[in-house]
């Protein structure tokens, strides 16, 4: 009990802190996402010392420039450019309320019917019956977004599109847990780091961003050509 009690303070926290980067300013964003990409390059450097000696120069050149500057700098970047100089913040928040969204929902769905592992190797919690309920709970409600004036936009403009943006940005969530997961596994360590009590590592709570960030972000962008 006491776990949970504070897991849910620090997810309040956690929250608190991104609807005050999104809500308050641009300036605020750009801040607080720099923030969490030092700690997660800062977690993941971390991670990377507890790694198998690399066999040769070119996988440790991947490992800790290549794979750091891709997976974890980029979509950060991109999310500011995204937000600030495209101006798009309230797709960018849609996008998280969909991550957060699903998260709850496969947990939920997951608790109650998961019996069959999604992939057990790499991540033993998730299961198909947890995925496939907040894949199609959240996309179903999705819609709900063109029914709210904050999210009204020039290029998303019809309930399919979201649909589809859900779909996408849950996809590709998924794959990012899973990668984070498998860079935990190969590092022996349980969680990226400790500096959110009940949750780990900022890298433990960006992880499905990181992969749903250039996804998302390249959804959008083609309904913009």
């Amino acid at each position: 009990m006491k776990t949970l009690i504070i897991r849910i303070i620090t997810g309040i926290i956690y929250l608190s802190i991104l609807a005050f980067a999104f809500f308050c300013s641009k300036y605020a964003l750009m801040g607080v996402f720099t923030i969490f990409l030092i700690i997660a390059v800062v977690e993941y450097i971390q991670l990377v010392q507890k790694f198998p000696a690399p066999k040769s120069n070119i996988q440790s050149f991947i490992q800790r420039l290549f794979l750091p500057i891709i997976w974890i700098i980029f979509p950060i970047l991109l999310l500011e450019y995204w937000c600030i100089a495209l101006n798009e913040t309230p797709i960018v928040v849609a996008m998280f309320i969909i991550l957060c969204a699903n998260d709850s929902l496969a947990y939920v769905f997951g608790s109650l019917l998961g019996k069959h592992k999604l992939w057990r190797k790499v991540s033993p919690k998730k299961s198909w019956e947890g995925f496939f309920g907040g894949l199609i709970c959240t996309m179903a409600t999705s819609w709900f977004f063109i029914k709210i004036t904050y999210f009204h936009n020039n290029v998303f403009t019809t309930p399919v599109i979201w649909i589809g943006f859900a779909f996408v940005v849950i996809i590709s969530g998924t794959f990012g847990d899973f990668a984070e997961s498998m860079v935990k596994r190969y590092s022996n360590q349980k969680d990226s780091g400790t500096i959110l009590p009940g949750h780990g590592g900022v890298l433990d709570r960006i992880d499905s961003m990181l992969f749903a960030i250039p996804s998302g972000f390249v959804y959008w962008a083609l309904f913009v050509i």
